[in-house]
């Protein structure tokens, strides 16, 4: 696919740009093969040499990748000799880059960003190495466990158990948790709270269950 012009660093900056990053690449003695492999290939060895010597405008994404790889900052624009223009635009977009790069959600797929969509109580919190997304606990459906506000971490299963607290829709557009309970012809979700009526599902999909409780988050007052 083509790179659009506005993704590109401008005629004006392509000369400095090269410049800049042929220096670092020195100062940390890295090869262009180097580069190319701490790029994961994105680019070869002879368009990164054309980046460098001007002969092809870089795309601004590709240049704040070798930004991140040998520690270029903002600072970069003091010694830059172009129209304070070139300047700003630059600038902002190390900004978006900074701001992109720490969004927590930059990684939230599609099927999430489809869950969190459709229910109220969801949210994207991820756990490193375990969930993506939390429940927050609307209710005493499920005390004395689960408390009103407490926010539970869940994981899609291949497969659930008898006993097992899943994460599953109630009301519309409402996440709850429920113990599990299995039977020839379908399901029965418990509350622990005896105030609440146990839900008996005759026909269950595999997509009705969203995943089963690994973590709760509690605040201590």
């Amino acid at each position: 696919m083509r790179t659009r012009k506005n993704e590109l660093v401008s005629d004006e900056l392509k000369p400095f740009i090269g410049r800049i990053i042929k220096e670092n690449r020195q100062k940390y003695n890295y090869s262009l093969e180097d580069l190319s492999i701490a790029l994961n290939h994105q680019k070869n060895r002879q368009t990164l040499h054309k980046y460098e010597t001007g002969l092809l405008n870089i795309p601004y994404n590709i240049f704040f990748e070798i930004c991140d790889i040998f520690n270029i900052d903002a600072s970069i624009l003091n010694n830059l000799d172009v129209s304070e223009e070139e300047k700003k635009n630059l600038e902002n977009k190390f900004v978006k880059n900074y701001i992109s790069s720490t969004r927590t959600d930059k990684n939230l797929t599609v099927k999430n960003e489809k869950i969190i969509n459709t229910y109220k109580n969801v949210a994207y919190e991820p756990i490193i190495g375990k969930s993506e997304l939390s429940v927050k606990i609307i209710d005493d459906s499920m005390t004395p466990f689960y408390l009103k506000n407490d926010k539970v971490f869940f994981e899609k299963k291949d497969d659930y158990k008898n006993g097992d607290d899943i994460i599953i829709a109630t009301k519309p557009n409402i996440l709850s948790v429920r113990k599990l309970y299995k039977y020839p012809k379908g399901i029965i979700l418990q509350a622990m709270n005896p105030k609440f009526p146990s839900i008996n599902i005759n026909i269950i999909s595999s997509d009705m269950i969203l995943g089963k409780v690994i973590a709760i988050h509690r605040e201590i007052k």
